[in-house]
């Protein structure tokens, strides 16, 4: 295999980013943002509810492995995701994701998803995934 095949397989691939808006999201309902997908790298994610404060979910599964966070979201604000340096969760909280500070999460098979978990109100659910693939 020639050296530019190899950097080409090994080289990660920047994606569409994966997004999500549900109209009137039901509570305790996972929605996906980012589907199963095979040998990528998640860089950013971010969640926000519109209209009422809720409490946000987002659980994002890497070969198997669960990861959850939580937060007592404020409406129309935007929350970063990141993984836990020191724990076995996500971090939900208001710091933009630093390269550097915080590390994107990879995998050979990923999904990320969001819920709310109270019922406020009909507030529509945003996420979006920035990520690359091989």
């Amino acid at each position: 295999m020639s050296l530019d095949a190899e950097t080409k397989r090994l080289t990660f691939k920047h994606q569409p980013d994966a997004t999500l808006s549900q109209l009137e999201p039901v509570q305790n309902q996972w929605y996906p943002v980012l589907e199963e997908t095979r040998e990528c790298r998640l860089y950013s994610l971010t969640v926000l509810v519109w209209t009422a404060s809720e409490t946000l979910e987002v659980r994002v599964t890497v070969d198997g492995v669960v990861l959850v966070g939580a937060l007592a979201a404020t409406h129309t604000t935007y929350y970063y995701v990141h993984h836990q340096l020191y724990g076995a969760g996500l971090t939900i909280d208001g710091n933009v994701f630093l390269l550097g500070k915080y590390t994107p999460l990879e995998g050979r098979n990923v999904m990320v998803e969001v819920r709310k978990t109270t019922d406020a109100g009909t507030g529509t659910l945003d996420a979006r995934v920035v990520w690359a693939k091989r």
